[in-house]
């Protein structure tokens, strides 16, 4: 019985990650990243305009400038097969690094450069900036907060090395 138990989770484990790795590898459009950038943006993204959009073949590493002179890059930035509601496991869960579109914004009161994974359209980074000063915000006002991805259901997972 104990076998026939451990079987079944084995056999319904590889059907999961069969089914995750099952994903496009396509990259999402630069519309459909600036959409995503948007919705992490204060009321939807009113009042913000979009200044540039970039793709980056990978998150491996990357340094952006953008039209103020802001930078933002990353470094080893990797998603992780997930099975919730397990932690990432070293021995079962792959990591991969993925492509990524760096979308620059600006409103009247500040910069905002939001990176988004180009295979699954989620955050993969941000960083915000008062503009005009260059001063870098650790606790943006309002006006400048970024809206969390909603907690979803994903089999891949950000991961920082």
């Amino acid at each position: 019985m104990a076998v026939l138990a451990v079987g079944g989770g084995a056999a319904a484990l590889a059907g999961t990650v069969r089914d995750a790795s099952s994903t496009s590898e396509q990259p999402i459009s630069r519309e459909a990243a600036t959409a995503a950038a948007l919705k992490l943006l204060p009321n939807g993204g009113a009042g913000f305009t979009l200044v540039e959009a970039q793709f980056e073949a990978s998150s491996r590493h990357f340094q952006f400038t953008g039209a103020k002179g802001q930078g933002f890059g990353e470094d080893g930035v990797r998603e992780c097969l997930s099975i919730p509601p397990l932690p990432p496991l070293p021995f079962l869960s792959p990591c991969r690094y993925y492509p990524v579109w760096v979308v620059d914004f600006t409103s009247r009161d500040c910069d905002v450069v939001i990176a988004i994974n180009a295979y699954s359209g989620r955050s993969g980074g941000a960083g915000v900036s008062k503009s005009g000063s260059g001063e870098s915000l650790s606790g943006p006002p309002d006006s400048c907060a970024m809206t969390p991805d909603a907690p979803a259901q994903t089999w891949w997972r950000a991961s920082w090395d």
